[in-house]
């Protein structure tokens, strides 16, 4: 029996050997009390009142239970903490519940105020096991993967707003609060009432008033930002920003950055020109702790949920990749116009804005006793990642810089490849008008084979231009997919002809490049090499 099979199989030993331990705890709720024997009156009075309580006592498990599974961060949440009652009727000058939402594992309720500005009110407590079948929803595989989200702190979002702020990202602001089971919240009552949650200012529309969010006056979904982004060559996102952002994640170990995961503030240029800046949201899997039971051990090490990296003074490259995994397809998009120049400046920044002081201050934001339990070897390893950022940003930048994709838009563009005596390949990308007049360089860098493997470069739809200049032939293979439209590829130069391909339809395009050149010219395209709309099949978006 190989090595592989004996941990399979003691896997499984392991998870049966506990399974009558978890048996009676299948049955599972988010909400820490339940409804009241009398109905409370109509316009209750919750002003200043209080209520001390565990954001889930269900966590605390037996030290056999533990041995195996982890006892992760149980103690944070089994400890009762104080939260003020949310009042709906004088919050914020007054809440109108408006529709639950939420994802598979989060349940949540978005209100409004007077003004049309809404919050929405997310419970501490998960339910990842109903993204499972109905049919496995109260077996032992539900308990299990219920049980893993004692891996997580409840309360951690409440540390991250004091270093956004220093870092100068943006960022939402949650307000720990105890949901009662208020009339006033009418059909929602039965679903939020009872709840310890996260109550914060919801990412959406206008935000002209509320600087944490930019002052924006539209904010977006991932859908719509990049819908723009592939469709329209006047609009881009702000990469620099965004990849403060992604340092911030690697830092704090937030290893759920998928897309759905962001907002973007749009802003519009004189030049009518749109810009995106990254709002992260949905904090929960920060400073994750897996590692300190055999079966979530073991798990990881044959490859199930390899980005639920344990949050550690040091992350190696490898583990630093898979940390980033969800996030990987937005990295790739947006920070793709980022030398390692512009890295380099950027964690240095960020370094040095996250001070000491900086980060013993956002840790206050904890509940006392959830601080005192937490906080201390938290705050230690925080400061070694940040002592350590630019290495962890070099590791990064080598992982994202070995296959680069430059993507161009449904509009028409002009793409130069340069090969450098020194065998390095600039790519300048432009706005151009239909008839082939250069309007505006919309992105620029140059490739170096020691860091670069492979350079795509896709032109969507639009009527675009590939041009390929040098004598030198190139060190690294370029590839290239024109898209939709009736595209121009141009070159005198053999040298470089056999390090590139060029994938495109059989449908009006004129190729002027060295017979030596692999051209590849069908109509059996990939839907995600043809235009914006197909490129969007890449994302998880809702």
């Amino acid at each position: 029996m190989n090595f592989t099979k004996t941990i399979y199989h003691t896997l499984w030993l392991l998870v049966l050997c506990t399974a009558a331990s978890c048996s009676e705890r299948f049955a599972h709720s988010v909400q820490q009390v339940p409804p009241p024997a009398n109905t409370p009156a109509a316009t209750p009075d919750y002003t200043d009142s209080t209520i001390t309580l565990a954001a889930g006592e269900h966590y605390g498990r037996s030290r056999l239970h533990t041995l195996f599974f982890g006892k992760h961060y149980r103690p944070a949440w089994t400890a009762p903490v104080e939260a003020p009652v949310l009042d709906i009727g004088t919050a914020h000058g007054g809440l109108t519940p408006l529709q639950m939402g939420g994802s598979r594992q989060t349940i949540s309720l978005r209100m409004e105020d007077s003004t049309g500005t809404e919050y929405v009110i997310r419970s501490l407590d998960k339910e990842p096991a109903s993204a499972l079948p109905v049919k496995w929803q109260q077996s032992f595989i539900a308990g299990f993967i219920r049980d893993a989200t004692s891996a997580t702190i409840p309360y951690a979002p409440l540390v991250l707003p004091t270093m956004a702020r220093a870092i100068d990202i943006h960022y939402l602001e949650p307000k720990l609060v105890y949901v009662p089971h208020d009339p006033r919240l009418g059909k929602f009552t039965d679903k939020i009432g009872g709840t310890l949650a996260l109550m914060e200012r919801r990412p959406t529309d206008s935000q002209t008033d509320y600087n944490p969010m930019g002052n924006a006056p539209k904010v977006k979904s991932t859908r719509s930002a990049i819908t723009e982004r592939l469709t329209d060559n006047d609009s881009y996102f702000d990469a620099r920003l965004f990849l403060r952002s992604r340092l911030f994640d690697m830092l704090i170990g937030d290893w759920s950055r998928h897309e759905d995961n962001w907002r973007w503030a749009e802003f519009e240029h004189a030049d009518k020109a749109y810009i995106y800046e990254a709002i992260p949201r949905d904090r929960d899997n920060i400073f994750y702790k897996i590692d300190d039971g055999p079966i979530l051990w073991l798990l990881q090490r044959l490859g199930v949920k390899p980005h639920f990296q344990t949050f550690k003074k040091d992350i190696s490259a490898s583990k630093l990749e898979k940390l980033n995994r969800s996030g990987r397809n937005l990295d790739e998009l947006i920070l793709t116009k980022l030398e390692w120049q512009d890295w380099q400046e950027i964690a240095d920044s960020v370094q040095q804005a996250l001070t000491d002081e900086v980060i013993n201050q956002a840790f206050t934001a904890l509940p006392d006793t959830i601080a005192t339990l937490t906080a201390d070897p938290l705050i230690t390893k925080l400061k070694s990642r940040r002592d350590k950022l630019p290495q962890i940003a070099r590791n990064y930048y080598e992982t994202l810089a070995k296959n680069v994709q430059v993507v161009g838009t449904d509009k028409h563009e002009r793409f130069e490849v340069a090969i450098q005596p020194n065998g390095d390949v600039r790519v300048r990308m432009y706005k151009i008008h239909k008839g082939g007049e250069i309007q505006q360089l919309l992105y620029e860098r140059t490739f170096h084979p020691s860091e670069t493997n492979l350079l795509e470069i896709y032109g969507l739809s639009g009527e675009d231009e590939f041009v390929f200049k040098g004598s030198t032939k190139p060190k690294l293979k370029i590839k290239v997919w024109g898209g939709a439209g009736e595209d121009w590829y141009e070159s005198n130069s053999a040298a470089l002809a056999k390090r590139v391909c060029i994938y495109d339809s059989l449908y009006r395009n004129t190729v002027k490049m060295p017979d030596e050149t692999h051209v590849q010219l069908d109509n059996d395209q990939q839907a995600q090499t043809f235009d914006a709309a197909g490129w969007l099949l890449r994302y998880y978006l809702n």
